[in-house]
């Protein structure tokens, strides 16, 4: 006889674990054709997003830069835009400060990859001689009809989820001016799939696309990271990054950031930056000064940092000899590290609280049942401070029973659940005084 037709014990977990935002996970989002459909895809290893992806492809360039890191996030997600309607990657060549008289050389990598050598002679004046450019670049594979409105020429493509057009050359200054890809709306639909990732990047940075994204990230609680390209120590100033006011708009954005960079966007120095960073417990730790495998620092001068920082970018350069990440700020001028971590604090905090209404037959309304909710407050605090997102010396207070709206009590409704706190905070500049005598 089996003792459990004498006695019968079941036994049942006693905790729901509400669900929890993934702070660590990056969403990357690109049109490809590594599969077909509305899908968003989880990695976590480089292996398996280079058996889906051709290393021309920007999805594989920006994971590679991210699994570098070490340590590295545990996951990425891709996901997939739909096919741009029409004219795909647009960007311009600036040659406002080429050297009349002088030959155009250079190096052209076109969307799949290869790269071109560059040598016009210079014939008459620089809007003849963008003519000849205009010739030679018409012809490159994934290059669409270029347009020359001296001493500018646009370049569109006319192949979409390839890798940008990249043109290096002394004196040209080159800028991303494509057209919203409508990014919100697939992140409206990869939200919708997989809700599991908490910074988003996408393969087009151009000021109209920033701003879209951006956008979303701050509606929907995430945050967007960028990488654009600035060479021209102007560009700021002659209002080129914020053309139609794009740019303007995300300043007053604290869910986004920029780590701007000479080299092209194929460079995707945000990923290693995401990279380094995600796998660190949310607002543990500075975004500044932080040196990122396999990325190369560029070179600025101190007119270029200071316009940088001046619109609350971020640059990654050489200081000292070591190459580090400077300033840890997003467009609305929050430190990176306080609004992840705050966020992380809200979330967790929710979740922990939603716990207890679950896993509890029920919290009275009473001032015993409102000392489990202080309880579970200060829990969350204490993480919060060992984690480096808070300074000690919190205090936690809730309005008694008797002082609550009778309509709240009725209806069942807490009010008066309070916190004080202030931020750990983090050292970026040092000053030092000193007085030495004989």
């Amino acid at each position: 006889m089996a003792l459990s037709e004498i006695v019968n014990v079941q036994i049942q977990a006693g905790t729901v674990q509400p669900y929890r935002v993934g702070f660590g996970t990056p969403l990357f989002l690109s049109y490809h054709t590594a599969w077909s459909g509305d899908e968003v895809r989880t990695y976590t290893t480089f292996a398996g997003v280079a058996a889906d992806f051709a290393s021309t492809t920007m999805a594989y360039k920006w994971a590679a830069n991210v699994f570098s890191q070490n340590p590295r996030p545990d996951k990425i997600k891709i996901g997939r835009l739909p096919a741009p309607s029409a004219v795909f990657h647009t960007q311009v060549l600036d040659f406002t400060d080429w050297v009349s008289g002088t030959d155009i050389a250079g190096t052209a990598i076109t969307p799949d990859g290869t790269t071109h050598t560059i040598a016009i002679t210079w014939t008459t004046n620089i809007a003849t001689t963008l003519d000849l450019l205009k010739t030679a670049l018409d012809a490159y594979t994934g290059v669409g009809t270029c347009t020359v409105a001296s001493p500018l020429i646009t370049v569109p493509l006319d192949v979409p989820g390839l890798a940008h057009f990249d043109f290096t050359s002394s004196k040209v200054y080159v800028r991303d001016t494509s057209a919203s890809f409508g990014y919100e709306t697939a992140l409206d639909l990869a939200v919708t799939l997989d809700a599991d990732f908490y910074v988003v990047c996408a393969d087009c940075n151009s000021p109209k696309n920033m701003d879209k994204i951006a956008r979303w990230a701050l509606a929907n609680d995430r945050f967007a990271f960028f990488a654009p390209q600035y060479v021209k120590p102007t560009q700021f100033v002659t209002g080129e990054f914020s053309a139609g006011g794009d740019y303007t708009a995300l300043e007053a954005n604290d869910s986004a950031a920029g780590l701007f960079t000479k080299d092209s966007r194929l460079s995707f120095k945000e990923a290693g930056w995401i990279g380094d960073m995600l796998p660190r417990d949310p607002g543990s730790a500075t975004w500044a000064y932080k040196t990122l495998r396999g990325i190369g620092a560029d070179s600025w001068t101190a007119t270029e940092r200071t316009a940088i920082e001046a619109f609350k970018g971020n640059h990654y350069s050489a200081e000292a000899g070591v190459a580090v990440t400077r300033q840890g700020q997003s467009f609305g001028g929050e430190w990176i590290d306080v609004t992840i971590g705050l966020a992380w604090l809200t979330a967790r905090m929710e979740e922990r609280l939603f716990g207890a209404l679950v896993n509890n037959p029920k919290i009275p309304y009473t001032d015993a049942g409102f000392a489990i909710l202080v309880t579970e407050v200060r829990a969350q605090l204490r993480i919060a401070e060992a984690a480096g997102v808070l300074a000690p010396g919190w205090n936690v207070t809730i309005l008694p029973v008797a002082s609550q709206d009778s309509a709240d009590r009725a209806a069942r409704i807490v009010r008066g659940l309070e916190f004080q706190a202030q931020l750990a905070g983090a050292v970026h500049k040092i000053n030092v005084n000193g007085t030495v005598t004989a």
